[in-house]
């Protein structure tokens, strides 16, 4: 749980409300106040960043899709682009060469009749399926493994 980040923000709320409460009451001074708010947005920004991580939110993953952008993306958050190449790039009648220039080499399988990416690995592997006839996309399709 701690790893998930949830503690840390929950942590850093609680920070925030006691020292404001204790504020409000005159039991601490405005210094330490602003001491606290530091510390508590410290806290959850931390735990935003766990969460991020941990519940593979997408925070800070590219969700438009450019050659460039699929390049620098870890593959197993490529599955945030994942509509945007569809909608975008007609795949469908590209050749394999074509298609390898603009994925990178497959990662999960490379045939003469499929091409394979890792698209999103958090429990299942979730891979985009290229079906190839003749060296030629005929089907894309997302497939859970």
């Amino acid at each position: 749980m701690l790893r998930s980040g949830v503690i840390l923000l929950v942590l850093g709320i609680a920070v925030f409300l006691v020292a404001s409460v204790q504020l409000f009451r005159g039991r601490t001074k405005k210094a330490h106040w602003c001491i606290s708010c530091v510390l508590a947005m410290l806290l959850v920004g931390n735990g935003i960043w766990n969460a991020n991580r941990y519940f593979d939110l997408g925070i800070g993953v590219p969700k438009t899709f450019s050659a460039e952008n699929w390049a620098k993306t870890a593959p197993a958050q490529r599955h945030f682009m994942g509509s945007d190449l569809q909608d975008s790039t007609e795949l469908v009648g590209m050749s394999a060469d074509e298609v390898r220039e603009l994925l990178g080499t497959p990662d999960y399988a490379d045939t003469d009749t499929c091409l394979s990416y890792l698209i999103a690995q958090p429990f299942d592997e979730v891979t985009l399926d290229l079906t190839l006839e003749n060296g030629i996309v005929t089907k894309v399709e997302e497939k859970d493994h």
